[in-house]
């Protein structure tokens, strides 16, 4: 018999029962309302901020009429909803973090809607179902093909109609492929139930056709399955890229031959859908480095017409630069960037730092491993420092850059806007604010050339933003110097505006908090954390500066020993805090900016020192940082800070003077808090290993590669396992308290803690359970140190290093 011509999807398995094509139909419904409602939100979104740029009142971003009170109402619920975080699952150590509110409940609708067609009108427990089930199984399976490819492109018809980016969407691609895999087992599980009461699996396996290719597609969706997980993307991802293109094709391929005739067409449907994905990004690879696909152009350009020009700025960051780029961009979104005369066949997804009026594309690019630390060593070898003069001009080389992608909501709608970032976060926050006061720019320009002409007419409206407040946390004084140029721009450009219009009511505000400042730090001689090896050799050549990457440590005052601890070790490190009782004035939350008189200068780890081992070169970053803060201080708006921000003050603040509709963006640091006593030598060591790891993770972990691979045979397995303590997280930020939990807090550290085996007793002396512990707590039983990572859910109790790296380690929160 040929299954292929069996006509099944129009089978009844009852009375009132819909066929299974029309159940098939009832799915897609579901999805396509689902769509359909975040396509209409687009659209009201967008003819929102139409609508507020062309309200010629003094509050256009605030609600007027019933219906867009209604509409702010519902969007404010549900981003709010859609929003909330939910606690993070330990499962014997290993944290899985899961992703919003919103998120989560879409697909465990999609899943609860999958199952309930599954399912409608069956007994499982009756065996003379399980045939039916099996079939309708397989059916709504073979459905989501199409949907799964739809949430996997790059050009994503979805996220083109819902505003939404392919990266975001892409988590959805992950869990609905997984509720693939759990319908499709369903399938198979029937089927092999039914056989198995006659014990004829083996049978069918071996001698059916349609079952054997059955069995081999669901084999192949089950390896997919399984290498799909963070573990696995995180080991080597340009594996798990080619695997995954090349068992999707086979799976497709079997499920092809499975399916009955009648069923085919959706295997050819997400076979269309790729091909068009893989058609328009040629496409657009094409438009955005071709020259001669820009026919139209009156510049004299090469063929490939993108040249970029790579500058090393302090903190093993990289700006690579192109000037007059084939492509036009919105502010926060990034392309793919490639320099195969660098980093061969690879192309890594980077933030664009400028904006169009720029007529460059600009970016940086922090030193990891990879294409991007030979960027930087690429830098280092062709340019001088920033700050030093260049003889030559500067050396242009060829990239390849696919995009734009992304989608961001338009800022320019909102009344007050509050930017967060730490670190590399400014890439996103920096254009967002650029992108408006260049708004405010053109109207000036414009009320200017109709005020000249016509007095009568008033300018365009082309931003309803009043006022922004950008917050920017940095670790270092020499990296303002990554975005002076910006910055004073910014500000210039605002004084400009306010000379034109003195009763202008535009304001922006800069603070920038500089949690550690390295300048004012003496350098810091520590046994390398993230190493074992005993090699004296290479100590001597960190402190010679044997090699690109050594050199690179040494200038950012750390010298690394893989040997043993000496008098220059973490314990030599006095705890000389500034702050009061010796704490860290950069670790001092500022929640009130206006109550600080002047920056207090941070001298954690004692006066800085003469004779540095960076030397020259940390006097040039020194100087240069210091010229660049002194010219930002001179524009009014700008604030400079040692100490954390107060993110809940900063934005109450803002949304206490604003009159209408705010926007919060944020590209923060992860928080790790560290519950210190001065006293106890272990919880000074804790200290120490957490500033260091927090300054130099990256560069640390690049040199602990570099010098693994110079060991000598006979420590070849000792530097196998220093590998594998690596990638640290790129940027966090540590919180040092000499102050009692709170009894959230203490409830929420015995929760992480329990999860791994870990008793009441081990954080409060004599507790039984978390209920004594919160009456038990007291400066003299609580056991101290412990390290806590809020974001991800754990907490480490005592000084054991390797479960302290092990919490700082790199983690990916979409599994």
């Amino acid at each position: 018999m040929d299954m292929s011509e069996m006509d099944m999807g129009s089978m009844s398995t009852g009375v009132g029962i819909p066929t299974f094509f029309q159940f098939q139909k009832y799915y897609w419904a579901v999805v396509g309302t689902v769509i359909a409602i975040a396509t209409v939100a687009n659209v009201l979104n967008r003819l929102l901020a139409q609508q507020r740029l062309h309200d010629k009142s003094d509050t256009p971003s605030k609600p007027k009429s019933i219906f867009f009170q209604t509409y702010a109402t519902i969007t404010a619920t549900t981003r709010e909803l859609g929003n909330a975080a939910l606690q993070p699952i330990n499962l014997k150590g290993h944290t899985l973090r899961l992703a919003p509110l919103g998120p989560v409940s879409l697909m465990l609708a999609n899943l609860v809607t999958i199952i309930v067609m599954m399912f409608y009108g069956f007994d499982t427990e009756n065996w003379l179902n399980w045939e039916d089930i099996g079939y309708r199984a397989g059916f709504m399976s073979i459905c989501q093909l199409p949907l799964v490819i739809l949430l996997a492109g790059k050009q994503n018809i979805i996220g083109l109609l819902t505003g939404t980016s392919y990266d975001y969407l892409n988590w959805y691609h992950r869990w609905v492929s997984r509720t693939l895999w759990l319908s499709a087992t369903i399938h198979m599980g029937f089927w092999f139930r039914d056989y198995g009461k006659y014990d004829y699996i083996v049978t069918m396996i071996k001698t059916d056709y349609f079952t054997q290719h059955g069995f081999a597609a669901w084999c192949v969706l089950t390896f997919i399955f399984l290498t799909s997980f963070a573990p696995v993307r995180r080991w080597n991802y340009e594996f798990f890229v080619i695997q995954h293109i090349v068992t999707m094709a086979g799976f497709l391929a079997a499920v092809y031959l499975h399916a009955p005739g009648e069923v085919r067409f959706w295997v050819w449907i997400p076979i269309g859908f790729v091909c068009f994905d893989r058609f328009v990004r040629i496409l657009v690879l094409a438009f955005a480095n071709l020259s001669i696909v820009h026919f139209w152009s009156n510049q004299q350009r090469p063929l490939f017409a993108n040249k970029a020009t790579f500058t090393p700025l302090p903190g093993n960051v990289t700006r690579i630069t192109i000037p007059n780029p084939l492509i036009n961009w919105n502010p926060g979104q990034h392309v793919f960037l490639g320099c195969h005369s660098i980093a061969p066949l690879q192309s890594h997804p980077f933030t664009i730092m400028s904006i169009p009026s720029d007529n460059k594309l600009e970016f940086l690019v922090r030193a990891e491993k990879g294409g991007t630390r030979r960027f930087f060593r690429s830098a280092t070898k062709h340019n001088a420092l920033l700050g030093e003069t260049q003889s030559t001009e500067k050396v242009k080389r060829t990239v390849f850059i696919e995009g734009p992608y992304g989608a961001v909501r338009s800022l320019r709608q909102f009344d007050s806007v509050v930017l967060l970032a730490g670190g590399m976060g400014c890439t996103y926050t920096l254009p967002l604010m650029r992108d408006i006061v260049h708004a405010w720019k053109l109207e000036s320009q414009s009320a200017g050339t109709l005020g000249s002409k016509i007095s009568s007419m008033a300018p365009e409206r082309l931003a309803t933003t009043k006022r922004i407040r950008f917050v920017w946390v940095i670790k270092s004084r020499s990296q303002l110097s990554w975005l002076e140029t910006e910055l004073q721009s910014v500000l210039q450009d605002l004084q400009n505006f306010r000379q034109q219009y003195r009763e202008t009511d535009k304001e922006i505000e800069i603070s920038i908090y500089l949690t550690c400042d390295e300048s004012l730090e003496r350098p810091m001689v520590v046994q390398h954390p993230f190493t074992m090896a005993t090699h004296e050799d290479n100590s001597r050549d960190i402190e010679k500066g044997g090699s690109p990457d050594e050199k690179v440590v040494q200038a950012e005052n750390v010298v690394v020993r893989s040997g043993s601890p000496s008098s220059g070790s973490t314990d030599a490190i006095q705890d000389t805090g500034c702050g009061v009782k010796k704490t860290c004035c950069c670790s001092t939350v500022i929640e009130d900016e206006d109550d600080i008189s002047s920056m207090p200068q941070c001298t954690c780890s004692g006066p800085a020192a003469s004779n540095t081992v960076a030397g020259a070169e940390k006097q040039k970053e020194t100087a240069l940082s210091s010229s660049s803060t002194s010219s930002l201080t001179d524009l009014k708006g700008f604030k400079t800070l040692a100490g954390r921000p107060h993110p809940r003050s900063i934005i109450g603040n803002v949304l206490e003077r604003a009159q209408g509709e705010s926007a919060v963006v944020h590209k923060t640091l992860d928080i790790i808090t560290l519950f210190h006593k001065p006293t106890v030598q272990s919880s000074t060591r804790v200290l120490n290993l957490l500033r260091t790891a927090s300054a130099h993770a990256s560069e640390v972990a690049n040199a602990t590669l570099d010098q693994a691979s110079d060991v000598s045979s006979t420590s070849s397995s000792t530097a196998s396992s220093s590998k594998k303590q690596i990638p640290l997280r790129d940027d966090f930020e540590i919180e040092v308290t000499e102050s009692l939990p709170t009894p959230d807090q203490l409830s929420t550290i015995i929760d992480y803690l329990g999860s791994k085996g870990v008793r009441a007793s081990a954080v409060v002396e004599g507790a039984a359970s978390k209920e004594d512990a919160l009456k038990k707590l007291s400066e003299s039983g609580f056991v101290r140190p412990i390290v806590v990572d809020w974001n991800n859910g754990r907490a480490v109790v005592g000084e054991n290093q390797s479960e302290i790296l092990r919490l700082l380690r790199k983690e990916d929160d979409s599994i």
